[in-house]
């Protein structure tokens, strides 16, 4: 009977993780194929301080064209296998939801020259940090060291090779965000056993 029920909750969480790479995946391309539909979904720093408050998330659901949209939504596919794996994909819901607002706030306050941004590799950078602190390993603990060497090297030399210029501080800002998340999840998780 146990057995059961958790096979029921994994394929649940199979539907939803799921569902979340499609309404993604669905949004960039419809933002792709409709101009109109991106212009209103961009975070766009003066529509935001007019009151369009829903850009802080959706900022983080366009791409600028099809190769950008595939290398994220690969990206996202993998560190959601990761997260089902680890029957964590409802906390990186949250965890999604929560960071969204927070990047596309500290992007437009920290670089006052950004006047629009639109992609998910802040928020994945983010993500993927939660899932390796998450999975503890040694093979986590290795390719958290390879993502700071990464993103030392897009600091310190900036990304080139791009038909667009990427925001490298929306990689930075994610993987912070997701240390922190993943310092207060824990911290929240020891006060819980204690």
């Amino acid at each position: 009977m146990v057995g059961a029920g958790l096979a029921a909750g994994r394929r649940r969480a199979a539907v939803a993780a799921s569902l979340i790479l499609l309404a993604v995946a669905l949004t960039s391309a419809a933002a792709l194929h409709w101009p109109e539909l991106a212009a209103a979904l961009l975070l766009d720093r003066p529509a935001v301080v007019q009151g369009q408050w829903w850009r802080l998330w959706s900022g983080h659901l366009l791409h600028l064209d099809l190769s950008h949209a595939l290398l994220n939504l690969c990206a996202l596919a993998v560190i959601v296998l990761l997260a089902w794996r680890q029957r964590m994909l409802a906390e990186l819901a949250v965890a999604a939801l929560v960071a969204m607002p927070l990047l596309s706030l500290a992007l437009l306050w920290l670089d006052p020259r950004l006047d629009w941004y639109a992609g998910l590799s802040g928020l994945l950078h983010g993500l993927l940090v939660v899932v390796l602190v998450r999975r503890g390993d040694m093979l986590a603990m290795v390719l958290l060291l390879l993502l700071v060497a990464k993103l030392a090297c897009e600091w310190r030399f900036g990304s080139h090779g791009q038909q667009f210029e990427v925001v490298t501080l929306a990689h930075r800002l994610g993987a912070a965000w997701g240390v922190l998340w993943a310092v207060v999840r824990g911290r929240a998780g020891n006060t819980a056993r204690s």
